[in-house]
């Protein structure tokens, strides 16, 4: 019988190395290079993640419930006299621009504070609470004093109907996916970051 004394023996890898080697080769760059770049990968993903719920938002007639046209919403607020094209336009913009904002808001201030795991399931949930805590402003103030003030929204926007308010949790849950799915950055110390020679 042959026994391997502790120098033969291989050495263990460090405790806190593993293997991307079950992860796609794209998913991989992409974590590390959003997790180089924060600033400009929060507003990549602010961007995608707006775009991808606002398109959701028109689509959600087709599943019974009231369409949300944000762009519209918005546009109307800043220019309530011009035309539906250029109230969608105007909106489109400022739209567009809250997505970004509040993810530079999500990226900067709130995902710090909310645990130290950057793995896929922890990022993701961060997205879907922080989509949460829009949809409960959007409901909550946006939408009735805002956007339709004096038409009888009420509290949550629930003057019109509960379908209105589970639309409005809906879109903001798709961003929530959306934000947490795109903007899943690795620890500072993942051996993926080392530099490569």
């Amino acid at each position: 019988m042959t026994t391997v004394t502790e120098a033969e023996r291989p050495a263990s890898p460090p405790a806190h190395t593993h293997s991307h080697s079950h992860v796609p080769p794209a998913l991989t760059h992409w974590r590390v290079w959003l997790t180089r770049h924060p600033i400009a990968g929060a507003a990549l993903v602010g961007t995608m993640a707006t775009w991808v719920a606002t398109i959701f938002g028109f689509w959600l007639g087709g599943i019974g419930l009231p369409q949300l046209n944000w762009p519209i919403a918005n546009g109307s607020v800043v220019l309530a006299k011009s035309s539906a094209a250029v109230q969608f336009s105007a909106g489109e913009f400022i739209h567009g621009i809250d997505g970004i904002v509040f993810t530079m808001i999500f990226v900067v201030f709130i995902y710090p504070l909310l645990g130290r795991s950057r793995s896929p399931v922890a990022n993701m949930a961060r997205g879907i609470f922080f989509g949460m805590v829009l949809a409960t402003l959007s409901a909550g103030f946006l939408v009735p004093y805002v956007y339709y003030p004096h038409a009888g929204a009420g509290i949550f926007g629930s003057g019109y109907g509960w379908k209105v308010v589970f639309a409005i949790y809906l879109w903001h849950l798709v961003f929530g996916v959306n934000l947490g799915m795109l903007y899943n950055p690795l620890k500072a110390d993942d051996p993926a970051l080392a530099p490569t020679h």
